[in-house]
């Protein structure tokens, strides 16, 4: 089985620092890391590491970024048939991370916003020949919006991440299975359709009634809210061992979350799981070292069953 993940590569440039600064403020005595990321890059990586094939859909330059994005895909076995090149940079994002492992992250897009959908029409055989399609759009959402209508004409699972949050097209919401926001992601989702919700059971039922199969609301530390029309629920967090990091836990989390589910795995299990993955990852430095292997998940964080 398949999985493609379409969306945006990059590389991170990441500060550990004790606290965010002050507006005009100067910090010091932080830490400095930089590597390949971007959303889509390390779903697919995840899902690689969990033993599915996963197939990329993104777009990179000519630069010393996506010569490190190609050297990290080869080593993980991620398909880069999807890999789309254009002039232009790479993407950039630059990422915070304070002493209680809080993120906040800046992009500079690059080529993403340059690609378009007639670069997407030659790559429809790799969506074609996949169980699941998994959409965020750090890449020109106009890409997305597309591949989600042709997946789901072909009866493919859909999964959508909406990072960064954006307007999402009507007959486009109808078209996704799985809708997948962080809170902050899932309000302004709403708000684009001109509603202004803040309570997760809200948001998912207006979701659901435009068209939506199913909303999962990641919480951090408080857990998913989860409905599929059938009445919403909170699903406890899976307790991580330590919290050093938590940039990657959503990526890992909506990985883990598409791996379980075409493999079989009823709703509320491929959450669960993917809450158990991502509680491994947020205890690592740096994204991609973190995301977990499945023949490591035990050892590392004592909360996944073999």
């Amino acid at each position: 089985m398949e999985i493609t993940v379409l969306g945006g590569y990059g590389m991170g440039k990441t500060m550990y620092l004790d606290r965010y600064p002050d507006i005009g403020e100067t910090v010091t005595g932080a830490q400095y890391r930089e590597g390949p990321g971007g959303k889509a890059s390390n779903q697919a990586v995840q899902i690689s590491r969990l033993g599915l094939a996963s197939n990329l859909i993104t777009a990179v330059g000519t630069d010393l970024g996506a010569e490190l994005g190609r050297d990290l895909w080869s080593r993980e076995g991620v398909n880069t048939d999807g890999v789309v090149v254009l002039d232009g940079p790479t993407m950039i994002g630059f990422i915070l991370v304070d002493a209680q492992g809080d993120n906040r992250i800046a992009i500079a897009p690059g080529v993403l916003e340059g690609m378009a959908v007639a670069d997407l029409e030659r790559l429809y055989r790799v969506i074609d020949r996949s169980a699941a399609l998994v959409v965020s759009f750090e890449l020109n959402p106009l890409v997305g919006f597309e591949a989600l209508r042709h997946a789901k004409g072909r009866g493919i699972i859909t999964v959508c991440n909406p990072a960064p949050a954006v307007e999402i097209p009507a007959d486009v919401l109808s078209c996704i299975d799985y809708f997948v926001p962080n809170l902050s992601e899932a309000i302004h989702s709403v708000q684009t359709l001109g509603m202004d919700l803040h309570e997760p059971a809200d948001i998912a039922s207006h979701l659901l009634e435009c068209g939506v199969g199913a909303v999962v609301i990641t919480l951090g530390a408080s857990g998913v809210y989860l409905d599929s029309g059938e009445g919403g629920v909170f699903l406890p967090a899976v307790p991580a061992k330590e919290v050093v990091d938590t940039t990657g836990a959503g990526d890992s989390f909506v990985g883990a979350f598409a791996a379980a589910l075409v493999q079989g795995s009823p709703l509320s299990e491929a959450v669960g799981q993917a809450m158990r993955v991502a509680a491994v990852t947020v205890g690592g430095r740096e994204v991609v070292p973190s995301l977990p292997y499945s023949d490591s998940l035990l050892e590392q964080s004592g909360v996944v069953d073999e």
